[in-house]
């Protein structure tokens, strides 16, 4: 799926060149993470632990469109931090930032419905929460396709000139962390796992 992001690029350029229209805008919505642990060496091979947090949050994004199809890019300028459980053995916090999306947006003919697909990357730090755990190795990055089904319509703003309601579903890579207990046994353990990103959204956007 990363050959969609050099796809929608090498798009972007050549649509940029061909044809000046687009749109600025921004988007508010609400979201799920809900992530799955898929390798924790402390409950066997493979563990099926879940979880979700839910949060608001705001975007910005820019479009240049073509005949047929348009090619954005959408930045998350805000970030996301995850608890891990007090009584876990890797207790740590993780910090997501800089959420990015390039992606295509087809309109279903003369409707107002249009599907998007695009690819998503954010930045990862990780702090353990207490002195006696450490974070030794751990993913730098999440990221993974996306998927979203949306209607667009006239906005009656003065000001601005497009309406969207957007239905937006990420499935992120499989990532990893390394920890070390350092109460007692030093126990050092590799878990990964995985999560998708479910979103409901609101977009106001203005034409160029």
């Amino acid at each position: 799926m990363k050959k969609i992001v050099t796809i929608l690029f090498t798009s972007l350029f050549f649509m940029s060149t061909a044809f000046a229209g687009g749109m600025i805008g921004v988007k508010l919505g609400a979201g799920t993470l809900d992530g799955e642990r898929t390798v924790d060496p402390s409950h066997g091979t493979t563990n099926g632990a879940s979880g979700s947090v839910d949060s608001e949050y705001a975007a910005i994004f820019g479009e240049i469109s073509g005949e047929k199809f348009a090619v954005g890019l959408e930045l998350v300028p805000l970030e996301g931090k995850i608890d891990t459980k007090a009584t876990t053995t890797t207790d740590s916090t993780v910090t997501i930032s800089n959420l990015a999306t390039v992606y295509a947006l087809v309109p279903f003919g003369s409707s107002p419905i249009y599907g998007k697909l695009g690819y998503s990357r954010a930045e990862l730090s990780v702090k353990a929460n207490y002195t006696t755990v450490t974070v030794g190795a751990h993913s730098d990055n999440l990221e993974g396709p996306m998927i979203a089904l949306g209607a667009q319509f006239d906005s009656p703003i003065p000001f601005l000139d497009v309406i969207r309601v957007e239905a937006t579903h990420h499935m992120f890579d499989e990532v990893s962390i390394t920890t070390t207990n350092t109460n007692g046994t030093a126990d050092t353990h590799t878990k990964k796992g995985e999560a998708d990103l479910t979103t409901i959204s609101l977009s106001l956007a203005k034409s160029f």
